[in-house]
């Protein structure tokens, strides 16, 4: 029998892989500054306390596959693994996957830029029409095969895969969080019968523990990204004092709720092609008039700002 066991050789990011994880992370603290030197955004919407008792919303789309690689033979699909690991151990967040009623199909595939990165504004634009508070995206980026004969050790097998995943928060548009997975395993070879070694499933085996680790280092992160996320709504259209708000009782809304109002008409241009929006100060006040499952039509109380694209938060 084969003998599987973690490998422990040191895996470096390059400099560029570096600065493609830090700059997202840079630029959404700079936006929270922004916000919170808004003199009129009230206290409790800055640290984040108003609309925890709401049920956020996060739509993960389907993984792209960049690899081309067959998961028939694996004992589960990576991706059904991960949803539900989530859906086990996140209950704070409803989780929207594809194949559901609810999953927009202009984030099948997700949409990219001429570059070929993803669109970050048209990932937010598509959640916020349809009431998410964040988007996650994801790949299967590297699978691959090396092997060592050492006179000392004899002959060995190392799998690696990597999985990548980007969370986009829906109201600016920035990365919550950008996260490459590595694991690596050994395959000591020379454990192996002839009959493993000439098996089309000898790889499998090692992708497939490999993939379980992945999910479980992947669905800490990805629930504590989201759950730290306060619930936040957008306006998606308007007819005089009216509104009509894309969350509604599913989300945990109800007629006679009183909502903020954010200017969100602020674009602040990116590296490498990406736009973001800037949470602006609280421009009005909405009150719920109707709920449906998941639309809310409101009418303007106070203030103005009642028009498409702005956000809104619990009062």
């Amino acid at each position: 029998m084969a003998y599987y066991k973690a490998s422990d050789r040191e895996y470096k990011p390059s400099q560029k892989a570096i600065c493609r994880l830090l700059f997202p992370a840079l630029l959404m603290a700079v936006i929270m500054l922004f916000v919170q030197s808004c003199s009129s955004t009230p206290k409790n919407l800055q640290s984040g306390r108003s609309g925890n008792n709401l049920k956020k919303q996060i739509c993960i789309t389907r993984f792209e596959d960049k690899k081309r690689f067959d998961d028939a033979y694996l004992e589960r699909p990576f991706q059904d693994r991960l949803v539900d690991t989530l859906l086990a151990s996140c209950k704070k967040p409803t989780f929207i996957i594809p194949g559901q009623s609810e999953f927009p199909m202009d984030l099948d595939p997700v949409p990219k830029l001429e570059s070929g990165m993803m669109d970050n504004m048209a990932i937010a634009d598509i959640g916020r029409q349809n009431g998410f508070n964040a988007v996650v995206t994801g790949a299967i980026s590297d699978i691959r095969q090396s092997d060592e004969i050492s006179w000392l050790t004899g002959e060995h097998s190392y799998f690696q895969v990597a999985v990548t995943i980007a969370i986009y928060d829906t109201q600016t548009g920035a990365k919550l969080l950008d996260k490459t997975y590595l694991h690596e395993i050994e395959v000591d070879v020379d454990q192996a019968s002839e009959s493993e070694k000439e098996s089309e499933y000898f790889d499998i085996i090692a992708i497939e523990k490999l993939l379980k680790l992945i999910v479980k280092d992947m669905n800490t992160d990805i629930c504590k990204t989201v759950s730290g996320i306060p619930w936040q709504g957008f306006i998606i259209a308007t007819e005089g004092d009216t509104a009509v708000i894309s969350a509604g009782k599913k989300v945990g809304l109800k007629a006679g709720n009183h909502l903020y109002i954010y200017k969100n008409d602020q674009i602040l241009n990116g590296a490498f092609g990406n736009r973001y929006r800037v949470p602006g100060a609280v421009v009005g006040e909405l009150e719920l008039i109707s709920v449906s499952d998941d639309q809310s039509k409101a009418i303007l109380v106070d203030g103005t700002g009642a028009v498409p694209g702005n956000s809104v938060s619990l009062k």
